[in-house]
């Protein structure tokens, strides 16, 4: 674990304030994965540490995680093809709202030729993806017998947004009545109607499945963080 690193983040946060933002603070980040030196978070459940949190692997082990260069210091690699890890983490997530946000780089691909999911999140029967099928790239949800799309904007140069060797910032927000998807700091959609609603009342899962990619600054924030804020984090720590 990289205090350090933690350190930067935090203050980096507490500066992310912009009229009319009120800003981010200390305790609104829950789980922060940083990948320095190891796979284990460097906050969980809002304090310093794992604490409770158990890694599980699917269709492999540690050994086919591989830490490579990241966005800052080191980033994760995972190499085995369907392979999952999972993090059981409910105690870094609150109830009913929150943001999701990380860094992305392709490994040896500008663009994509087949759909390919880059992190999910499971609360107790709504699953939050983000996934790239050629020509856009998600915010996805599905929960039991439902699921929807929101997408890049229609108008612009995001809808796939990758560059290969180059990072990406996805972030995006959950509250009753409300999700939200961003990208490098912009706002693409928002969606408020016909909504599948997360609830982490018994379950929380981060899962990182395999891919030609390398995933950094993973962040669960425990409210929906305003346009500003966002964009905030994205230009102090873009590379």
């Amino acid at each position: 674990m990289n205090l350090q690193k933690i350190t930067i983040l935090l203050i980096v946060l507490l500066l992310a304030s912009a009229p009319p933002s009120f800003g981010v603070d200390r305790g609104n980040l829950l789980f922060y994965l940083t990948f320095e030196g190891d796979i284990l978070p460097a906050i969980a459940g809002g304090k310093v540490g794992p604490g409770t949190t158990k890694i599980q692997f699917q269709e492999g082990s540690e050994k086919d995680v591989v830490l490579v260069p990241g966005l800052r210091g080191q980033g994760l690699r995972v190499k085995k093809k369907d392979m999952f890890i999972q993090y059981l983490t409910k105690e870094s997530f609150s109830l009913k709202e929150g943001t999701v946000a990380f860094w992305i780089k392709p490994v040896g691909w500008s663009g994509i030729r087949n759909g390919q999911a880059f992190l999910y999140v499971r609360s107790d029967q709504v699953a939050l993806h983000f996934y790239i099928y050629p020509g856009n790239l998600y915010y996805y949800f599905d929960g039991p017998g439902k699921y929807y799309l929101i997408p890049t904007a229609e108008d612009g140069n995001q809808k796939d947004p990758f560059k290969d060797g180059e990072w990406t910032f996805l972030a995006g927000t959950f509250k009753p009545g409300e999700q939200t998807f961003y990208v490098n700091g912009h706002l693409m959609n928002t969606l408020k109607d016909g909504l599948l609603e997360p609830v982490f009342s018994r379950k929380g899962i981060v899962e990182i499945p395999a891919g030609d990619k390398v995933l950094d600054e993973i962040m669960i924030f425990d409210r929906v963080l305003i346009a500003t804020e966002i964009k905030a984090i994205y230009r102090a720590n873009a590379p």
